[in-house]
Parts: structure tokens; sequence; C-alpha cells
């Protein structure tokens, strides 16, 4: 994906100014005009009486319901789920302003790229008219035998690849197209006697990127002896750390819903499609990523995980749940008993059972603690000392002091042991010494190092609500939201920095102030804090260090190299010991 820094401020406002954003705003929302604004029913928020309203003037749009607002390009972004690049884009060819290319070698890149998808789409083709001949035959009562009529087969333009050696090959001929482009697309490889097909005797699912363009094909064996499943193999448009099956079919009912369901399979997300649940996606059976989940994030804030259940399903589900926690997306997880996956309980328990199953999903933290404790026999003491251990370090690495404090509760609870017990260990794993309360330690650093960076984030911010005239101190020093990794605190810093509230800021900011004990002196909180800052600017510094040292470019690095050493001489120098 090309960046926002190939376009200068200049072009975007050509951009903007050019198009209308009553007409591109018209299209999704009836406007109706009143006075200098037009106005309509928000299309982010569900309303009776119109709080939506553009400004033709200023070129903005605003909601006084839902206090959402931007420009035409926000606009696009936001309903048709696409990227500030990937807007600015459409609307810039709509008017037929050229787009401008970093270089030759990029728009040689994107070419190529094109060309790729056009081999994916016409393999697609292919596929989907064999699927619907009589070699398609077995392929056609398989899906009718998994609950897919031809209509599902249709709506999802599936296929089947024959068992001919070179029958996608000659239609590539057929139509004139460039083989070696084909194969860089994974469709074909090249044997003793010429080119062949990769995908033979296969049910065919295309995948497409979430706005709708071909890039590869998983395909489903349909005869003994082969691997089950076959995937498309990386190629310059497909990664599939980087796509989920089903997103160009399901994004809208995802934004509509605000909220994702992940399945594993091809066949699972069509068979909920089936019954009328249709914010669903598919992992392609692929550890899920960072990147999935910031994909993800783009049109929903909850997601739940509905993987099999078995053993392996109950491992990537726990994976999945901490890259999507990290995605700052609310988590749940959908429990299938062992045996048991999407598909077929789909298609045995029908649309009712479907909703019930989803409606009752359980917080991953829940689903987390509870797993553990399934695993060991805590009727007896040995497993119960097992089991709080291995709890006391998941309790240990939440970043959110409230998210722990609930959790360590819930674990208590259902391990059957003292609240105040667990919550001890779980501070000793912090670091935090048992029956010596912060208050106690006057005049020294707020902690050792080992009590970790959460507590100190944590510290400074009880430190600005009980005072918040410091924040003057925190501006000196350069200080920024972004300083603080933990969400919880972050937020809180931005609310005192702007002056502003919003409920959750608020209920963080009222745990934080009922902690027992004060504070530690405000230049111990400081101190403290600015410690953890330098440790973060020197690691980050490293890391830039280690990559110059194994740099092997033509270019000059020396003089980075000495700016780099010398931000590193003067980060040590002025760090307390």
């Amino acid at each position: 994906m090309l960046g926002i820094a190939r376009f200068s401020d200049e072009w975007i406002e050509h951009v903007k100014s050019s198009v209308d954003i009553v007409e591109i705003i018209g299209r999704r929302v009836e406007l109706k005009q009143t006075g200098q604004n037009y106005m309509g029913l928000c299309p982010f928020h569900s309303e009776k009486t119109p709080s939506f309203s553009v400004n033709p003037e200023r070129q903005f749009y605003h909601c006084f319901g839902c206090q959402t607002g931007g420009n035409v390009i926000n606009f696009v972004m936001e309903t048709e789920h696409l990227s500030f690049p990937e807007a600015v884009t459409k609307l810039a060819e709509e008017k037929g302003i050229p787009v401008p290319a970093v270089s030759v070698q990029e728009q040689q890149k994107e070419a190529r790229r094109d060309m790729l998808r056009e081999a994916n789409e016409l393999a697609a083709r292919y596929y989907y008219r064999n699927l619907r001949s009589p070699v398609g035959e077995g392929a056609r009562a398989y899906l009718k035998g998994r609950g897919i009529d031809n209509i599902l087969a249709r709506d999802f333009y599936l296929g089947y690849a024959s068992d001919a050696w070179d029958g996608l090959v000659r239609f590539f001929e057929s139509e004139g197209f460039d083989l070696q482009v084909a194969q860089g697309a994974g469709l074909i490889i090249e044997g003793k006697r010429g080119y062949i097909d990769r995908f033979r005797s296969r049910l065919m699912f295309p995948i497409c990127d979430h706005l709708g363009r071909f890039i590869g094909f998983g395909g489903r064996s349909t005869r003994e002896g082969q691997p089950k499943y076959l995937n498309t193999g990386q190629t310059e448009v497909f990664n599939k750390s980087y796509v989920l099956y089903g997103l160009n079919w399901s994004k809208d009912a995802i934004k509509a819903q605000d909220q994702v369901i992940i399945v594993e399979g091809y066949t699972d997300l069509i068979s909920l499609f089936a019954l009328g649940t249709s914010n669903v996606v598919a992992s392609l059976g692929t550890a899920f990523t960072p990147a999935h989940g910031a994909l993800l994030k783009r049109f929903c804030s909850q997601a739940i995980i509905a993987f099999d259940g078995d053993s392996a399903g109950q491992r990537a589900t726990l994976r999945g749940m901490e890259i999507l926690h990290e995605s700052e997306l609310q988590v749940r997880v959908a429990v299938l008993r062992d045996g048991q996956d999407p598909d077929s309980f789909a298609r045995t328990f029908g649309a009712g059972k479907v909703r019930e199953w989803l409606g009752d999903a359980r917080p991953f933290r829940e689903y987390q603690i509870d797993r553990i404790i399934s695993q060991h026999d805590v009727e007896t003491r040995e497993g119960k000392l097992s089991a709080s251990t291995e709890l006391v370090t998941v309790l240990s690495e939440l970043n959110s002091s409230l998210e722990r404090d609930e959790y360590t509760s819930y674990a208590a609870q259902r391990l059957g042991v003292l609240e105040r017990s667990l919550a001890e260990e779980v501070r000793e794993k912090l670091g935090i010494d048992r029956g010596k309360p912060v208050h106690n330690r006057r005049n020294v650093n707020l902690a050792p190092a080992e009590a970790g960076e959460e507590l100190r984030e944590r510290e400074i911010i009880r430190c600005l609500l009980q005072r918040p005239g410091h924040l003057k101190d925190l501006r000196e020093c350069g200080i920024t939201a972004s300083d603080f990794h933990h969400s919880d605190y972050r937020r809180v810093f931005v609310s005192l920095s702007e002056n502003s509230s919003d409920p959750e800021g608020t209920a963080i900011a009222s745990r934080l102030l009922s902690l027992p004990g004060p504070t530690p002196s405000w230049e111990d909180c400081l101190r403290s804090f600015s410690s953890v800052l330098a440790k973060r600017r020197l690691q980050k510094i490293e890391e830039k260090l280690s990559l110059l040292e194994n740099d092997r470019k033509g270019f000059d690095i020396r003089m980075e190299l000495y700016q780099l050493l010398k931000e590193y001489y003067d980060i040590f120098i002025s760090e307390p010991s």
C-alpha cells in the first residue's frame, strides 16, 4: 500500500476543492437544505431526527448526535472503509485528476500488481465456469453435502479446478494472457515440458482483498492422497498475514454492527452467512497477526473469536485474543465443544442456536483464566498451586491496573482462594514489596527498576490527578500522550491535557484516586518516569545502530551513525545511576 507521504499537501487540497462534498455525501445520505447547510440522518448511528449537517462552504460535515465530523476524504474513508491514500485516490480518479507516483519504479510495481490481480480474476472466471460444467459434477455434489447450494456457490464465486494438467494454462493462452505473469500469481508452474496448472482436482475459493480485487485462492481437495487445503503462495498481491477471507463481502455488516466474528475456514464463514450472520471473516487457517488486528480495527471496535473446539482451535484462539486486544479491540470468545466447528454447528442447530451461541460469547480474559484452571486438578493442593502460578503470570502481564484488579478477583473466585492472597502474589510478581506501601519510602526513587514501566506510568498519572498544575513540568520536558504505552494512563493524560472528560476516562481516574496510600513526591515520580523514557529512547537508538551496522548499501551512513552515537552518549551520561 502506498503511503500518505506520496501526496503533497497542495495536491490533497486540490482534490478536496475539486469535489462537491454535498454531492459525495448525498450519494449515501438524503440531504435537505436548511439555510446555508444541508441536514440529514446520520449514517454513523441510528437516529430518527436529522442531526447530521453538511457545510458546503467550509467543505465539512458534523453530526450533533454522535459528534462525528470531518472533510470529504474522511467521509469516504469511513463509509467505504478505505485508507487515506485509497480514499483520496478514489476521489481524484473520479474527477480525472492525475494521481502522483513516487517514481517510475513504483509505477512499474503497481502496474505489475494490477496484472497479477487480473490473472487471478481470469482464473476465477475459469474455475467458476468449470464448477457449473459437467466436469464439476463431483464438486457440486460435495458442496450440496456441506449445505452450500447453487445460490451460495454463486454469491461466493466458488469454482473448480479440474484434474487436467494444463486446463488453466490453455485458458490463459486462449485469452492471450502472459503465462509468466500467471506464474508470478502462483496459478501455474513450469514443468519439464512447459507450464502446468498448480491447482488440480480442487474446489476453489477465490480470495479478495477488502476492496474486492481477486488476489489469490484456497483450494480444497476433492480426492484422497492430497493435502486437504492448498492456498496461493505469497505473491506481490497476496500475503496471508495481511488478508482476511470474506472481508470484501462482510465489511458493511461489520461496520453497521460494530462487531466482527472471526472463524478459521471458508466453509465456516459461508455457513454463517447462509443463516444471516454476515459480519464474519475467516483467518485462512494461518496464525492471526497484528496486521489482521489493525485491518479489523478500521471497521469495528468489537471482535468475537469463533474457532474450532479442538485443542488446535483453542491454541489459535489464545494467540488471536492477545493480538486483537493489543489492537484495542474488545474481544470475546464463542466457545464450542471439542469436535465442533462453526460450520457443523450452524448446519446442525440452525440460525436461532447460532445467535444464542454467539450471544453467549465470553470476555476473553475469563476464557483464558477458565482454560488455565481446567487444565489442573484444583481439588488437590498441588493442582491449585500450579494453576495459581500460571494465573499470577497472566495477571501480572495485564497492562491496565483496572483490568488486573477485576480479573484477579474473578480468578480468585474461580480458583477458590482468597482474593487478597492472589493479589499479593501478583504484586510480588510485579516487583512491589509485600507489606511495604510506597508512601513509607520517602526521598527515594519511586521503585526499583524491576517494579516495571506500567507502575511508573500509573504513579505519575496519580500525581497529576492530585496536582494537575504539574502538567507544565511534563510539557517543558517534551512529554506527550504517546509516551504513555498503557492505554488507561494515556487516556487520562489526554483528558487532563485537553481539560476534557469521557465516562471511561473518569472511571479510570476515580479508580486510580481510590488506590490506598498517597503517591510519592512529584520529584520522585518525574525522575522515575523520565528514567523509563530514557530507557525506551536508548532501546530505539540501539535498534537503529544495529540496523546501520548490518547495512551493506552503497550510500553514506557515517553522519547518521555519528548523530545516533552522540544522542546515545547524551542520554547515557544524563541517566541517573
